[in-house]
């Protein structure tokens, strides 16, 4: 139940990710720097891997884990690689056909990612805001169930905070996430995971508990013997690819129009005047909606 409460959904990774180090493999997953930048990191422990829990909503920097990799494929060690999509597509054809044997690639239904330039910026707002430290981030705190996508901040003195404001939302995502081309079912990773959205209606007892279930879809025979190994320490339920298909299983995020506008804010006043911008956007469309729809 831990592993649940600290993983965005059913926590498929860990239980995949379990199997890969009790065989003396190696994990690679996104994790936090000090400053909470966003980065890929190699753990053999399960310690080390716990850090790569949890949604990390901004792009991450692999820096020269891809060489390492290979080092550690070349010296006979399985490894596990979780990331987007366009993260394991670059491993897959990095390494050569002989050493992907061992290396097993995870992918995410993935919504897209905001740009880390504009993370920093925010963290370091909030923090002059509030004139404290923070310790801690959860792109999406379970305390308020599953469903819910509350970003929330801790800071040095304990005090957290759940900001309504999103670094995480349509119009601030790279513009090369709103026509990515794995945003389908062909995808060149062993297995891919993410939130079984929608499961409650043919499953109900699957997502009775509001704690999160993952949707895995096995790409590969080598993916599919992989969960084979797994399976009996999890529950899953079998279900038919049209029952489980996610948005971003069919077609890239749409990407608002006025992005534009929120690019040259962000270069023009940095993240407080995007945060304007922002605010002044959503009364518009929520008046718009007023007249639209007739709503009082």
């Amino acid at each position: 139940m831990n592993q649940l409460r600290s993983s965005q959904s059913g926590a498929a990774f860990i239980a995949i990710s379990n199997w890969i180090l009790e065989h003396k493999g190696v994990v690679y997953g996104a994790g936090y720097t000090d400053s909470f930048e966003v980065v890929h990191k190699r753990s053999v422990t399960k310690k080390g891997r716990d850090e790569f829990r949890g949604s990390k909503y901004v792009q991450s920097h692999p820096g020269n884990l891809f060489q390492q990799i290979k080092t550690d494929l070349l010296n006979g060690k399985e490894v596990l690689f979780s990331g987007t999509p366009c993260q394991t597509s670059g491993l897959y054809f990095y390494v050569n056909s002989a050493l992907r044997k061992k290396l097993y690639l995870i992918d995410l239904v993935c919504h897209g990612v905001a740009s880390p330039y504009m993370w920093r910026d925010y963290l370091r707002y909030l923090e002059g805001k509030y004139k404290k430290r923070i310790i801690s981030v959860n792109f999406r705190d379970k305390s308020f169930g599953w469903h819910s996508h509350r970003e929330s901040f801790c800071f040095n003195d304990g005090y957290t905070i759940y900001p309504y404001f999103s670094i995480y939302q349509d119009s601030l995502l790279r513009p090369s996430c709103g026509i990515c081309p794995f945003a389908c079912l062909k995808r060149p990773s062993d297995i891919t995971i993410g939130d079984f959205w929608g499961i409650e209606r043919n499953h109900p007892l699957m997502g009775a508990d509001n704690k999160g279930c993952s949707l895995l879809l096995c790409n590969t025979l080598k993916g599919k013997k992989l969960f084979d190994e797994i399976k009996d320490s999890v529950q899953f339920q079998l279900v038919g690819i049209e029952e489980c298909l996610q948005p971003n299983l069919i077609h890239p995020t749409f990407i608002p129009h006025y992005h534009l506008l929120l690019e040259w804010s962000y270069r023009s006043g940095g993240i407080v005047l995007v945060m304007l911008v922002l605010k002044i956007i959503k009364k518009i469309v929520r008046i718009t909606n007023l007249i639209k729809y007739g709503i009082s």
